[in-house]
């Protein structure tokens, strides 16, 4: 069994992770209605930006469609050609947030400019269902400022099991601790346990979590379904997963399972059928190659059953 633990230090982001300074979506109709009135039509009273590399120019938002949009430039200088990879930027009216889109160049009419959205999340996202459910802890707003001046910080430790073809990664586990060794940037590994718990965070994952189902995976955050709407957008949630026995990917595997406790920021809720869709960030991204070896052949387990697993 090999393990490795990493120290992740939040401290100088916590203002974006729960705030959202910057908040990529893959479609403007997510913006809230009261704020995305604002920058529709001719009566529009903010302006959207486009920006292409160095290149930045303000813009009339004249027609929205799904996952698409129509931009009427208002600087000439400003050069777009079709296949262009542009952001597009609605900044809040009000608050210190910008809503960023990342958006490929369909076609430009003169000053009109024709763009279609792209997911924001670049890694493949893997679709499988679980026999249980996610299990969910949200965490209060007065535990952040504890991150902010490192007096908690969250430390991710990776069990790996060997096998005679590789290596197969089945635990990623991240907790809050008491503690921090300022000088190697990370705890002793023989001082990561129950005891070094952060308090704050000891009574949190104690409490009755909330649960939803699984709607998709990937190494930068998840999907949850819930059938209730979550409110309460600036949210730290710790988020705990477990597959069935991972033995259909490898005999050695057998009474193992892929078992996740990670802390990640909620960045939106869509609608989704009749459920709604919880979009989680992890703090910081499943960075282990044999995540995507071990995602894809519980995706595919899935869909060769046909069945749940």
């Amino acid at each position: 069994m090999l393990k490795k633990i990493e120290f992740i230090d939040v401290s100088e982001k916590i203002h974006e992770i729960i705030y959202k300074v910057t908040v990529q979506i893959n479609d403007p109709r997510k913006i809230e209605p009261k704020i995305l009135k604002d920058f529709i039509g001719k009566q529009n009273t903010q302006k959207v930006t486009l920006i292409k590399g160095t290149q930045a120019c303000e813009g009339n938002l004249l027609t929205l469609y799904p996952h698409s949009l129509v931009v009427k430039l208002l600087e000439r200088k400003f050069t777009a050609e079709r296949n262009d990879a542009v952001l597009v930027q609605f900044q809040h009216p009000t608050y210190d947030q910008r809503f960023i889109i990342h958006a490929i160049v369909k076609s430009v009419d003169s000053v009109w400019v024709t763009m279609e959205c792209q997911d924001p999340r670049y890694y493949r996202r893997y679709n499988f269902k679980l026999q249980q459910e996610l299990e969910c802890f949200q965490f209060p707003e007065s535990f952040y400022a504890a991150l902010k001046k490192r007096d908690a910080h969250v430390i991710r430790e990776i069990l790996h099991q060997p096998t005679s073809e590789g290596k197969y990664f089945y635990r990623y586990s991240e907790h809050i601790y008491s503690g921090w060794n300022k000088e190697g940037n990370h705890l002793e590994e023989d001082s990561v346990g129950p005891h070094r718990f952060y308090p704050e965070y000891t009574r949190i994952v104690a409490t009755t979590p909330f649960k939803g189902e699984l709607r998709d995976i990937s190494q930068g955050g998840l999907c949850i379904l819930l059938n209730e709407k979550l409110y309460n957008k600036r949210n730290l949630l710790l988020v705990r997963l477990t597959t069935p026995p991972l033995e259909t990917i490898h005999p050695a595997l057998s009474g193992l399972t892929l078992s996740c406790n990670l802390l990640a920021s909620m960045r939106g809720v869509s609608t989704i059928g009749r459920k709604y869709g919880l979009h989680l960030q992890f703090l910081k991204r499943l960075e282990d190659n044999l995540v995507e070896d071990t995602l894809s052949a519980l995706e595919k387990s899935y869909k060769l059953n046909g069945t749940p697993l």
